[in-house]
């Protein structure tokens, strides 16, 4: 049900989704006659248009998420395993075009790579399953233990866990894999923005992680203007909001 919820959340109170919800409802609220409410609902959606699109707060608010973990230097020793997020791949698009289709956030799969090298003896799971509401004809996991084979980067070590769907689930699902002890030492790799739920998360479930943050979207500096990118700063807005928001939540159903 929470895994329900939050996208139906999402898909509503997302900032570009909520902005075209307000013009709609004053539009609508103008043919009702209703101009003063109509006006007002259309006033706000388009300054939170211009606010969200030329001022910098959706990369500044990825700065700051992506400032809270740096890698660890010097990586340790020993670690007893690596458990790396899925969100690397598309694998519905994969599917369709008979080809790997990585995303934005591919760090995820060659910082899993590169950390298995430095570490063979370590346990390694992949933990991606898939996370729409709409069921898929493949996992993501799946998807990338076919890339590794079709590169021919060796996958018997490895663990794929494909049915969770959230942050929440990648911890539960894949610490029911693995089993960690106690004093195990794990190092978690996913995207720098992604860095402070995902600790959050497997801390509260008894999991003992070394934050390897795999990717960035920032340079680390904040901004009071920057370029007029009205179409990057939302997409950054959005990746900014739906983090905070599934910090709020996660938050509040005792998930970290």
């Amino acid at each position: 049900m929470f895994f329900v919820l939050s996208k139906i959340f999402w898909a509503v109170f997302s900032p570009l989704t909520l902005i075209t919800l307000l013009l709609l409802a004053g539009v609508c609220l103008l043919a009702l006659k209703r101009e003063k409410a109509g006006r007002r609902l259309i006033q706000s959606g388009i300054a939170l248009f211009l606010i969200g699109g030329v001022l910098p707060i959706g990369p500044n608010l990825i700065v700051y998420l992506e400032s809270q973990y740096a890698a660890p230097e010097p990586l340790p020793e020993e670690v007893a395993g690596i458990i790396v997020l899925g969100g690397a791949v598309n694998a519905e698009r994969s599917v369709l075009y008979n080809q790997t289709s990585l995303g934005e956030d591919a760090e995820r799969l060659t910082e899993m790579m590169r950390l298995s090298q430095i570490y063979p003896k370590a346990s390694l799971v992949y933990s991606g399953g898939q996370g729409y509401l709409r069921q898929s004809s493949t996992k993501e996991s799946i998807e990338v233990e076919k890339l590794l084979k079709n590169i021919r980067f060796p996958t018997d070590g490895i663990l794929f866990e494909g049915l969770s769907r959230n942050t929440y689930e990648n911890m539960q699902l894949s610490h029911d894999l693995v089993h960690p002890q106690a004093g195990d030492k794990w190092l978690l790799a996913t995207s720098a923005y992604h860095m402070p739920r995902s600790v959050a998360v497997f801390k509260k479930g008894g999991w003992n992680v070394i934050p390897c943050p795999a990717g960035y979207l920032e340079n680390g500096r904040y901004f009071i203007l920057r370029d007029l990118d009205v179409l990057g700063n939302f997409y950054k807005l959005q990746v900014a909001m739906k983090e905070i928001v599934g910090i709020i939540a996660y938050s509040f159903t005792g998930k970290l």
